[in-house]
């Protein structure tokens, strides 16, 4: 993300500035806004966030570009900067970024484009995924229409459109569609009028460029997860940093956070013009920096396939004896500086007790799936088709058909599902991000997510509720915890855990849940399940107390 000053609603609904320090909208310049590169380093961070919950060449396609303009439309050419993206040392991926100013009946409007393209490792399997953003706004930062593309071959591209509407009583509402595995899904989100633009942000620091010791602070929207996050900008200092040819050049320090991650900090290196130089963001426990570099150096090949992003994320504890057979553990999970409760989800399988204010200990039980079970009422969120979950497709509902047999118990369909899915995907690769369960039904092929959505899908096709749930579990041969996604079925009044991708006849202590999410077509972005792995991996700290057997 990036910044911005205060800002007031004037009664046409347009955002004026409201500027703290130096200079108003008359003085800035539209056409210097070159796009910085927060926001290339934003969108890699949120395609990190699916990718670390999977335990377990750069794309020569150049996205088809959205909406073309008319010839009644007059546009400026379009200024253009180029980023190369490094993890943990390696050389993971490149962005580009431009914006140019148009003219729309009459209106100026500020079109910008992201593309981030990367390239990396789970568990040996290269996984490659290209995110392209593009924003239409207002002179002053409002909103006009976004669509968001996520490409992962080779499952089917995600694609989101979003345009913002101004309603009868004045107010604004943001009607989203979306494309998942060939599915289109339409949703309504409220708009907030003190929200700006994405791409807003990256010019106001060229065109009011911070001092040591600013302050500032504001609201954004992130397409990519359909959430509005508040983000503060701290000023430092201006000191040496060494760029990547080699060459040292005088930087302002900014540091920013967001709401939606508020334990993960990027460090902005600008320089006097305000224009991005660095970014370095502490991410699981290693480091994504990003440089501004000429286009020949961004496009040059990608090395990050050498890191296993999978493994070193790995979360090393002392070896649990015999983990299948535990009825209960109890963990000792710390998070220096931070509060691990906040992340832990308390229910049937989870009790947390706080021990030291960056400490708590958590408690894990083994839940068993009833063999006579009843389906109690539950909201429909949990027994509807959605984007991810596509009850009527073919497929699904012939794999549905064939799990569950001539069985009747909902318990034991359940049971049986989980035993079915963890049979039937037979090729566990790492190479997809997260595909639909109409995807996996047809190509029968995945990690733990793609297990996790199917037999989600496969329960509700037989009316049982279901869920997924994301956190850790134990991976014995490794002695370690690692980012994972299992399922859930609502049971007897309690939502029982499955996991489809060991196939073990439920869970037992070793799953540690951060996260739930109904898949809803109503609800936040999927990646938003992923954001509490995010916010610990690198930086949580796990003792194994006392295993009951």
């Amino acid at each position: 993300m990036d910044s911005f000053e205060k800002q007031v609603i004037v009664s046409d609904g347009h955002l004026q500035v409201a500027v703290t320090q130096g200079g108003s909208p008359a003085d800035h310049d539209p056409a210097r806004c070159l796009p910085g590169g927060l926001r290339l380093a934003a969108l890699g961070v949120s395609a990190l966030a699916v990718i670390v919950a999977s335990l377990g060449a750069v794309l020569a396609e150049e996205p088809k570009r959205e909406g073309q303009e008319s010839s009644a439309t007059q546009a400026q050419a379009a200024d253009e900067s180029w980023e190369v993206l490094y993890l943990g040392g390696s050389r993971a991926g490149y962005g580009r970024s431009t914006s140019r100013w148009v003219k729309r009946d009459g209106q100026k409007q500020l079109v910008s484009e992201e593309e981030v393209f990367m390239t990396i490792k789970r568990f040996g399997q290269e996984l490659k995924i290209q995110r392209l953003l593009r924003t239409e706004e207002t002179e002053y930062g409002r909103l006009i229409r976004f669509v968001f593309v996520m490409k992962n071959p080779p499952a089917t591209t995600t694609r989101s459109v979003g345009t913002l509407r101004r309603r009868i009583d004045g107010s604004y509402e943001l009607e989203v569609e979306t494309t998942v595995g060939g599915r289109r899904s339409r949703s309504t989100l409220r708009w907030e009028n003190d929200a700006r633009s994405p791409a807003y942000q990256d010019r106001l620091l060229e065109q009011n460029p911070l001092k040591p010791g600013d302050k500032r602070s504001f609201k954004t929207f992130v397409p990519e997860l359909l959430k509005f996050t508040d983000v503060k900008l701290v000023a430092y200092d201006y000191r040496p940093v060494k760029l990547l040819d080699g060459q040292t050049r005088r930087a302002l320090k900014v540091r920013v956070t967001q709401s939606i991650l508020p334990t993960v900090a990027t460090d902005m290196y600008l320089d006097e013009q305000g224009e991005t130089l660095k970014t370095e963001t502490d991410l699981l426990g290693m480091k994504m920096i990003s440089y501004t570099v000429p286009k020949e150096v961004a496009l040059e090949k990608i090395a990050g396939a050498e890191l296993d992003l999978a493994l070193d994320t790995l979360v090393r504890v002392a070896p649990i004896r015999e983990p299948d057979r535990a009825r209960q553990i109890v963990y000792r999970i710390r998070i220096p500086e931070d509060d691990p409760a906040r992340y832990l989800l308390e229910g049937p399988t989870q009790h947390v007790v706080r021990v030291a204010p960056d400490t708590v200990e958590l408690t894990v039980r083994r839940l068993p799936v009833p063999s006579r079970a009843r389906i109690g009422r539950i909201d429909r969120e949990y027994t509807s088709e959605t984007q991810y979950l596509q009850l009527s497709d073919p497929r699904v509902q012939e794999h549905a058909r064939r799990a569950a047999g001539n069985v009747t118990d909902p318990g034991l369909i359940a049971l049986r599902m989980e035993k079915y899915v963890h049979e039937k995907l037979t090729n566990k690769n790492f190479s997809t991000m997260m595909a639909s369960a109409a995807e996996v039904a047809e190509k029968l092929e995945g990690d733990c997510t793609e297990h996790a959505v199917l037999l989600a899908a496969l329960l509700r096709v037989k009316r049982i509720p279901s869920r997924v749930a994301v956190g850790l579990v134990y991976v014995e041969s490794l002695q370690a915890f690692g980012g994972h996604m299992w399922t859930e079925a609502y049971l007897n009044g309690q939502w029982v855990p499955l996991d489809a991708t060991l196939g073990k006849g439920g869970t037992g202590p070793t799953h540690i849940k951060l996260a739930v999410s109904s898949l809803a077509d109503e609800a936040p972005s999927p990646v938003n399940a992923f954001l509490p792995l995010m916010n610990v991996l690198g930086k949580i700290q796990i003792e194994v107390v006392k295993v009951e057997p």
